[in-house]
């Protein structure tokens, strides 16, 4: 082979490699099992926006809360396997806990440079687990553990030593006003202030605050302060993004919340982030201005409420697109697809 001819072959391998790596889904693994919210709603909600965005490729892992203790200690995902974990378990003080050893997978998978997204109420779990909490950076925490972060009128950071201010808590579900600080990759062309559907604003998050940067805050209605609505963490080299959007509650009539345009746009952005990759930088025609929130129907799902001016006058009731099997979830609509050697793991079949 001549040395022309061996240039040229390098060129065409070259190009083929960087269209593969580009055409490449970024590997999304939900861990789901318990929660005090409609966690499996929550993980049919999440399956469906991202697979049918068409960048990502979705598992489930689902800890077997209610089995014997063997198989919940046999329970470690592979988490090393994926560019992002959607942590999506709550158990709060007296709930279910992981086992040490996936416990430390998920420390070592961190360390070494995984991203992890922490939904929702997964900033209200395992509190006795101090690398979890130093992982979230901020939680559902007592008045007297931790650090609270309050972002005053001019956008100072204050922190707040433990017993100072009060315990996390939040009031109604609100369409709040969120203000983005600073510049962060996330946030990249959106406007600096945009209207929320159905978010709680989390008084007084509490944790060890380390390596934690504010993406965006919202005043509580009730004290007249602001908190921290998205933050991020540098865990080790690995990243972590905590948001309070997303709620899903058992019995709620509607998921305005995951509706939001706000929330889908911040979803896509902040896994385009933890996963290392570029920031998808476009904004959305619908992304919501700062007078009122713009909310998006979700496709295979009943329960879509939207107001008069977007098309729709009622809110129907949710239907759960997936059903319980086994400890875990597959769509009704299609078959149920074992991942080979993980019995706790699926993945939507197409």
């Amino acid at each position: 082979m001549n040395w022309k001819h061996f240039y040229m072959v390098f060129c065409m391998l070259l190009l083929a490699t960087c269209a593969t790596a580009q055409g490449e889904k970024t590997r999304i693994l939900i861990v789901d099992g318990f929660s005090n919210h409609d966690w499996q709603r929550t993980t049919a909600c999440l399956n469906i926006l991202l697979e049918n965005e068409g960048s990502y490729s979705v598992d489930v892992s689902t800890f077997p809360a209610n089995a014997p203790a063997a198989e919940r200690e046999a329970w470690n995902p592979d988490f090393k396997n994926y560019d992002v974990v959607i942590q999506n378990t709550n158990g709060g003080t007296e709930g279910p806990e992981w086992s040490a050893v996936a416990k430390k997978s998920l420390e070592q998978y961190l360390m070494e440079g995984g991203g992890m997204l922490a939904f929702h109420s997964a900033n209200n779990a395992f509190p006795r687990w101090p690398e979890y909490n130093r992982m979230i950076g901020l939680g559902w925490r007592p008045k007297d553990y931790g650090i609270s972060l309050v972002v005053t009128d001019d956008e100072t950071i204050l922190r707040l030593p433990p017993g100072e201010g009060g315990h996390t808590s939040h009031g109604n579900r609100i369409d709040a006003l969120v203000t983005r600080l600073g510049d962060h990759p996330i946030h990249a062309g959106l406007p600096r202030r945009w209207k929320t559907a159905d978010i709680e604003v989390y008084r007084y998050v509490r944790g060890p605050a380390e390596h934690v940067q504010v993406l965006s805050y919202a005043r509580d209605p009730l004290t007249g302060l602001n908190f921290p609505v998205e933050w991020t963490v540098q865990y080790g080299k690995g990243r972590v993004y905590t948001s309070t959007l997303g709620h899903v509650w058992p019995g709620d009539p509607n998921l305005k919340g995951i509706q939001c345009a706000a929330f889908q746009t911040l979803l896509f952005r902040s896994l385009d982030w933890l996963a290392g990759k570029t920031v998808r930088s476009s904004v959305p025609g619908d992304f919501p201005a700062p007078e009122k929130p713009s909310l998006r129907l979700l496709p295979g799902l009943s329960g879509n409420w939207l107001p008069p001016e977007q098309g729709r006058t009622a809110a129907a009731p949710c239907a759960f697109p997936f059903a319980t099997v086994s400890g875990a979830c597959a769509r009704t609509r299609g078959r149920r697809e074992i991942l080979p050697g993980k019995t706790d793991i699926f993945r939507a079949a197409k």
